[in-house]
């Protein structure tokens, strides 16, 4: 991680420190600090599920690549329950996605509620740096979050475009129709899984330099 990024990062962190243990002795602003580094604790489980349930269909849908009529209908079934799976997790992943960056606005914006409270010109001023590279790092998430939003519909699409077509021609002529769709879904599914993992990687160099909250 580049030293100014690390800093940034690590300042962004302090901030959630000083108000959980500085200016807010708060329950309540104690409590919105948990909340926002659970919310991202969560959020990366879900989208770590869902990377791997790209890698699945897209693995089971190469099974259906040569093979023989008779196996078709098992092939077939196998890669449907594939998809369904896939675009249920990825589901879910958007949800929590959604939730992470709503908790960290709230977060945000009870960080301005202490700032007002503070007395100390120095402290406020302190105060303001660090809720600035709070909201920075709020700007990164949702930066990967939308990145990582608009690789989905493509993929999901094109899933499910496989599906239809082979409900209609499960022959292996009927495979050999959808043989276009394959590559492009193997390309936006690439596509996908990077942008999943740049979220992640987003989401652990937040979370790296937090102590864990029990």
């Amino acid at each position: 991680m580049a030293a100014a990024t690390r800093k940034a990062l690590t300042a962004g962190v302090l901030g959630i420190l000083f108000l959980s243990a500085g200016c807010a002795t708060r329950s309540g602003q104690a409590g919105e600090v948990t909340r926002a580094m659970t919310s991202m604790r969560t959020t990366r489980e879900e989208l770590v599920k869902a990377r791997a349930y790209v890698d699945d269909v897209l693995a089971a849908m190469d099974q259906l690549r040569g093979a023989p009529a008779g196996s078709l209908p098992w092939v077939y079934k196998v890669f449907t329950d594939q998809v369904s799976q896939t675009v249920r997790q990825c589901g879910t992943a958007r949800r929590r996605t959604s939730r992470m960056l709503a908790q960290w606005r709230q977060y945000t914006a009870s960080w301005e509620r202490e700032i007002d409270r503070l007395s100390t010109p120095e402290l406020r001023a302190g105060a303001a740096e660090r809720r600035q590279t709070v909201l920075r790092n709020y700007e990164r998430l949702r930066d990967a979050a939308d990145a990582t939003e608009q690789a989905y519909p493509p993929f999901l699409t094109q899933l499910r475009d496989i599906q239809k077509s082979l409900s209609l021609d499960l022959t292996p002529a009927g495979v050999g129709v959808v043989q276009p769709v394959f590559e492009q879904a193997h390309q936006t599914g690439a596509e996908l899984r990077e942008m999943i993992t740049t979220f992640v990687a987003q989401i652990d160099q937040v979370t790296a330099v937090s102590p864990p909250r029990k």
